[in-house]
């Protein structure tokens, strides 16, 4: 595993990655469609990381950006052609790894809209509450991840804050939030990336076409094969 890949599994890690599957209840939280979030930007505190994340929704794609260990790094999940990008940036260094992910599974770094946990959890509300100043619904949930806490969600369904059970902390919590819509541009790999496919990751078929690879000006970089 690559140390530019390590702060999203370590997030992962800590329960905040969530690989789509099908309902297991049915709830009535309306929201975007399975597999789609509502634009929007947020910045999120995030146990564990020093500084907040920055985190772009639009459709079925999610950005996510982050600093760890000084470097800065991005993680574009897309969800419709079925890949992860990791783009690092060090000195004069640009580089883009993608991961072909299973086009029936999807990665959501938090789950920020509603309508993705209640089609994991059982979910039950049980009051109301602000989150920096924001109105928000209390609701309790249990069997996300093996889990359970409790969320406080926004009218628009965006939750703003997660707790886990036992918990003081909260997991995450949004501290600014703009529901607007979001430029193409930050869920494409910037031509400057030199870019590097990586094969055989999240049980990926490796058909033709499977993944769209990014155009950028130069040759680009290819991985040693296995031997």
């Amino acid at each position: 595993m690559t140390k530019a890949l390590r702060p999203w599994f370590a997030a992962a890690m800590a329960g905040f990655t969530l690989t789509l599957v099908p309902a297991v209840q049915a709830q009535a939280i309306s929201g975007p469609d399975a597999g789609t979030h509502a634009d929007l930007y947020a910045k999120v505190k995030v146990a564990g990381f020093a500084t907040p994340l920055n985190i772009r929704q639009s459709g079925m794609k999610t950005r996510v950006d982050l600093t760890a260990g000084g470097v800065p790094q991005s993680y574009i999940a897309d969800r419709e052609k079925g890949v992860l990008i990791s783009l690092t940036a060090t000195g004069q260094n640009r580089l883009a790894l993608v991961f072909p992910l299973g086009r029936a599974e999807g990665i959501v770094p938090l789950p920020l809209d509603l309508s993705v946990l209640a089609r994991q959890a059982m979910l039950k509300v049980v009051g109301a509450s602000f989150v920096r100043g924001h109105p928000c619904r209390l609701i309790e949930f249990s069997g996300y991840l093996n889990q359970s806490g409790m969320v406080c969600a926004s009218s628009d369904n965006i939750i703003l804050q997660m707790t886990q059970k036992g918990r003081r902390d909260a997991l995450f919590e949004v501290v600014d939030l703009s529901m607007s819509r979001q430029d193409p541009k930050w869920f494409r790999t910037p031509p400057d990336y030199q870019v590097a496919v990586v094969p055989g990751i999240g049980g990926a078929s490796g058909e033709a076409g499977a993944i769209e690879q990014p155009q950028p000006p130069g040759a680009q970089v290819k991985p040693p094969s296995a031997r």
